[in-house]
């Protein structure tokens, strides 16, 4: 399984404020010992500048600047550190002050123009997965006996994302791109979608393109690519036997072996057209005996232990679901 993504380091205001304080001293030690401010280590300076424009710009990096020159102007001559005259001080304090103040706007504006950045991704986001539910609302339309299938479908798939050790990124993208796994039925006939039996040769095969209908109904850009890959694929079984592309194993997108389990799960806990509801334990111990043929055998192990610890059953109340035989074969292979 994947691991976790570390997050960037946050350097604290205290810290910054020390870091900054410290290396203006070692600036001024290490003129000290070298031939004081004629030296040209006297450049270390910047690095405390630097250090308070990055962290708290133009209003930390000029402080930063008076604090640099000050040290190794006026108290470095009183410490008796040697020195090229008051004129030469007075220059390099003026550049000090300048380029921390100009490098503390620059990032300033920095941070602005990533804030900004951050707040379109984020509508961006927002407009998305609005866009996502409505053509998963579409879609449930057509099968209403669904009910919310595509909530619970997003629930689990989240959790069982997040168990398999994916980054929390990738875990909010199966999530919300899993409740667009069945959008190619908006292609199927009615009559095939909510029949209430088993379907004839030609109507199987008629509903076994919802998966590419899916696919291409969600385009070619980026935005949609894990989408895409589940509508495709979350009916591909582990062994190779599923459809539309008879993929096994690895071949197989992770995104969609997650949905395969989710949408088995909840096709046999709730009723549909061809089949009553069976409990949750039924259910459990049919994705086990599936394990290793529909099923990848890791997720399912995973699965198996991940829905009892769930705090919100997905389901209800798993007492008030009816026990029933034969759900995961009535669903087709």
């Amino acid at each position: 399984m994947a691991g976790a993504v570390v997050g960037p380091v946050s350097l604290s205001t205290a810290t910054a404020v020390i870091a900054i304080v410290a290396l203006a001293l070692l600036a001024l030690v290490v003129l000290y010992a070298t031939g004081g401010s004629p030296s040209a280590l006297n450049h270390l300076s910047y690095l405390s500048i630097g250090l308070a424009a990055y962290k708290f710009g133009w209003r930390g990096s000029v402080p930063a600047a008076l604090l640099v020159g000050y040290l190794v102007g006026p108290f470095g001559a009183t410490i008796g550190m040697p020195n090229d005259g008051l004129n030469a001080w007075l220059t390099r304090g003026i550049a000090f002050v300048t380029i921390g103040a100009v490098g503390g706007v620059l990032f300033d504006r920095m941070r602005a123009a990533l804030a900004l950045a951050d707040e379109e991704a984020r509508q961006l986001s927002e407009r998305k997965r609005e866009a996502i539910a409505i053509f998963a609302r579409c879609a449930e339309a057509k099968d209403e006996t669904t009910g919310h299938h595509v909530v619970r479908i997003a629930e689990t798939a989240r959790e069982l994302a997040r168990v398999a050790g994916l980054d929390a990124a990738a875990v909010d993208e199966i999530s919300w791109s899993s409740m667009l796994h069945d959008v190619g039925k908006l292609h199927i006939p009615d009559h095939i979608l909510t029949k209430p039996g088993r379907l004839t040769p030609e109507e199987w095969v008629i509903i076994q393109l919802h998966t590419v209908l899916g696919e291409r109904i969600l385009g070619t850009g980026h935005g949609f690519a894990v989408a895409r890959r589940i509508a495709r694929s979350h009916h591909e079984n582990f062994d190779g036997t599923g459809y539309p592309d008879g993929l096994s194993h690895a071949e197989i997108p992770l995104e969609a072996r997650i949905v395969r389990i989710c949408d088995a799960f909840d096709a046999m806990t709730n009723k549909r057209p061809y089949s009553p509801a069976t409990s949750v334990q039924h259910a459990l111990e049919e994705i086990e005996r599936f394990a290793g043929r529909q099923f990848d055998p890791e997720l399912a192990r995973a699965f198996i232990e991940l829905v009892p610890r769930l705090d919100i059953h997905p389901l209800g109340d798993p007492a008030s679901i009816a026990v029933a035989k034969g759900t995961l074969a009535a669903e087709g292979p």
